[in-house]
């Protein structure tokens, strides 16, 4: 909606005259709590007075963010203060490690001397210009004297008319000019306020930085939680299999001699202990890249894990010969088409399934690598159900992709992954 110039040069005036009573107490307040935390700092007292400090700070953003408002009705940046998230002297500490609290008492510190400029100016500019254009009436109530020191006496003009031309003519400048004037003064006020406690950008950098402290958390979680996993599986599987086994042989060595029929039968149930030894190792080194993904790329792993899989596989890989992915990328987009194929042979019934990657470059961004992996089966897949497809959601998120799983009941279910890799 546009505002007309009368009701733009009132919000102007109205904002430039309050900054400077706000900017007054906002100075005065900030300063007198940083010297007196500063005092006491060699004693507990200082720091929660600090604290304090800093809340006070805060709430004078507050009201500047609130002042913001009667420029225009842009949308402001949420404020980005970090919570604390404990109590007690740790709490305490947090605060005061905030970046955006110490960016509202820079604010508090530095726009005194700005709202000091603009008032002057701002209040100069309307003086000059309501005087000039009135002087004409209130001129005959001013004293006389023989002494006349008016200013265009001082500039030579000696016609009677002259000193209320000069007036007239410096009203009208002043205020023809009083728009734009008022607005540079505003601009120069919101401008300081806007870098400081309403900056977009910083706004921004901080969401990217939580998301991505987020992300990062939850990929060293689902690693921790993968290494518990194939440590406990180990322990409860393969290794105790092989403890019997290595018993079972102690067994043979001694019943050779005397008892070659137990013997056999020893022979026959380590054989057995081996292929269940053998047939869990494969299942958990699922977790774990393999070989030829680090020996011959993608492709190539891709290529085994179709042939692998008890379900028919279509495999379109479209990507650069001879040219390999990040370590990182290459791992992820390997696991997300492994956990979507099992899930195909053990869940979905499918007869048919296509694998698809590709690199597509985003509008303004970096490359991208598109795994998908869709199939006719009977749907119903969901990352919530689990922990397979959340953990492939953890892991591409902490590579700043996303993971779309589309799988409504009764099919059919496509699985999408977006790696940025450029």
């Amino acid at each position: 909606m546009t505002t007309s110039p009368l009701r733009r040069l009132g919000r102007d005036t109205l904002y430039v005259l309050l900054g400077l009573p706000l900017a007054v107490l906002s100075f005065s307040l900030v300063v007198t709590g940083l010297a007196a935390s500063l005092g006491l700092l060699v004693t507990l007292l200082g720091i929660p007075l600090a604290v304090g400090t800093l809340l006070l700070a805060r709430g004078l953003a507050v009201v500047e963010r609130g002042r913001l408002r009667l420029l225009d009705d842009r949308p402001l940046p949420p404020p980005g203060h970090r919570r604390p998230g404990t109590g007690g002297w740790r709490g305490l500490l947090a605060r005061l490690r905030d970046p955006q609290s110490w960016l509202d008492v820079l604010h508090a510190l530095v726009v005194l001397p700005v709202a000091v400029v603009t008032f002057v100016v701002a209040t100069t500019w309307w003086a000059v210009a309501l005087g000039g254009l009135t002087y004409w009436v209130w001129q005959g109530f001013l004293p006389q004297d023989g002494d006349d020191g008016g200013l265009a006496r001082l500039l030579g003009w000696t016609q009677p008319w002259a000193d209320s031309a000069l007036n007239l003519a410096a009203g009208l400048l002043f205020a023809v000019t009083l728009v734009p004037v008022l607005r540079g003064c505003a601009a120069l006020q919101a401008g300081l306020a806007r870098l400081l406690v309403a900056n977009p950008q910083l706004a921004s950098l901080r969401q990217e930085v939580d998301a991505l402290t987020v992300s990062r958390a939850a990929v060293v979680e689902a690693g921790t939680s993968t290494l518990r996993r194939l440590e406990r599986d180990l322990h409860d599987g393969p290794q105790q299999r092989l403890v019997r086994l290595q018993m079972d042989l102690a067994t043979v060595r001694r019943r050779l001699a005397d008892d070659p029929a137990q013997a056999d039968d020893l022979v026959e149930d380590a054989e057995q202990q081996v292929t269940e030894a053998l047939q869990e190792l494969r299942a958990l080194s699922r977790g774990i890249a393999p070989p030829v993904l680090s020996d011959r790329g993608l492709p190539a792993a891709l290529a085994s894990l179709a042939g692998r899989c008890t379900v028919e596989v279509v495999l379109d890989v479209a990507l650069p010969d001879g040219e390999r992915l990040a370590e990182p990328v290459e791992e992820a987009a390997y696991f997300v088409v492994a956990e979507a194929l099992t899930n195909v042979a053990k869940h979905s019934a499918a007869r048919s399934c296509r694998v698809s990657v590709h690199r597509e470059a985003d509008a303004g961004g970096p490359a991208s690598v598109v795994v998908e992996v869709s199939d006719d089966g009977r749907g119903g897949a969901h990352p919530a159900k689990g922990h397979g497809l959340a953990g492939l959601a953890d892991r591409v998120a902490g590579l700043d992709g996303r993971l779309v799983v589309d799988s409504p009941d009764g099919g059919p279910t496509r699985v999408t992954a977006v790696l940025p890799c450029g």
